[in-house]
């Protein structure tokens, strides 16, 4: 695989979709009452998956982008 190719990883995806099943509260019962700092505790893991997943993908634009060897700004 060519560094060009490399955003497409196996690897990128497989976190994707772990962070995806985490942030999705499907495998909460609906009898769950348990709080954490006053909202219900699967809202507050939802919102964690949600930030994480959006750490990452800020992570991926800023180290593993493809570059352009161009130069698209230069004069």
């Amino acid at each position: 695989m060519t560094r060009s190719n490399s955003y497409l990883s196996w690897r990128i995806w497989t976190v994707y979709a772990v962070l995806a099943g985490i942030s999705i509260p499907w495998y909460w019962s609906a009898e769950d009452t348990r709080m954490l700092l006053g909202f219900p505790l699967w809202a507050v893991v939802s919102i964690l998956g949600s930030l994480a997943v959006s750490c990452f993908t800020a992570w991926l634009f800023v180290c593993r982008w493809p570059q352009d060897d161009e130069g698209e700004g230069e004069a």
